[in-house]
């Protein structure tokens, strides 16, 4: 059974009433997330959860002011929670909203999402943690356009999917304008299949997209150097 608290370096996860716990790629996309950018800066974090992500950026960027989003109102108290007791309450909004019907009173320069993607998959019994990595109730549609309508024109969205959903996604924001500004692809160990892809997508075309790769464990299960590196300001046993 998952804890029900996940200790970083300098704050605290309470995740007990949350459907998604703490998850190892949830940090790898916060961390990534957290180093393109240029302060001041506004973001929002769609699907919050435990609010993790935005707990990292955060940490990670000092000016940052932070609004996130959660339509599970069991999470949003979660996440309230975690934010209230972080040290950077004071810049940190949470707002149990669905994505469609949220209306800022401006756009964001960086907008991060770890969204549900399981489409048409056999749920379980616990209706909370199927909303939590299911996507009915965040289609890749929703997203896209929630994206189009938030980012501001020069702003960035970074995303996490698997390989395959992450490709179907990529190609609807095409489709509405997106270019593809940066991307991490994500293995468990050097000789396994792609665990997951984080991209940062923009409106401005660049005219070079930066690529790289991220092995998160050693072929004898220790922690690679560079996840080390990457999740070592946060992670509180690294």
């Amino acid at each position: 059974m998952p804890n029900s608290h996940f200790q970083f370096k300098q704050f605290r996860i309470e995740q007990g009433n949350c459907g998604m716990k703490v998850t190892t790629e949830g940090c790898i996309l916060g961390a990534l997330a957290s180093q393109i950018v240029s302060e001041p800066i506004r973001v929002l974090d769609i699907g919050t959860g435990t609010g993790v992500l935005a707990l990292i950026f955060a940490q990670a960027n000092p000016e940052t002011i932070i609004d996130a989003i959660e339509i599970d109102t069991q999470a949003f108290d979660q996440a309230q929670l975690n934010f209230g007791n972080s040290p950077w309450h004071d810049r940190l909004n949470a707002f149990n909203v669905p994505l469609n019907d949220f209306k800022p009173v401006q756009q964001y320069d960086h907008i991060i999402c770890n969204p549900p993607f399981f489409k048409k998959n056999q749920q379980g019994i616990c209706q909370q943690k199927n909303k939590a990595i299911h996507n009915d109730h965040l289609t890749f549609e929703d997203l896209a356009n929630g994206l189009s309508k938030l980012l501001a024109p020069e702003g960035i969205a970074t995303i996490l999917y698997p390989e395959y959903e992450m490709q179907v996604f990529s190609a609807q924001l095409k489709d509405i304008g997106f270019h593809e500004a940066s991307g991490c692809t994500v293995f468990d160990k050097e000789d396994k299949a792609i665990f997951r892809q984080v991209k940062s997508f923009s409106f401005v075309k660049s005219n070079t997209t930066e690529s790289q790769k991220l092995i998160i464990k050693n072929d004898d299960g220790s922690y690679t150097q560079e996840f080390t590196k990457l999740l070592k300001p946060y992670y509180l046993h690294l």
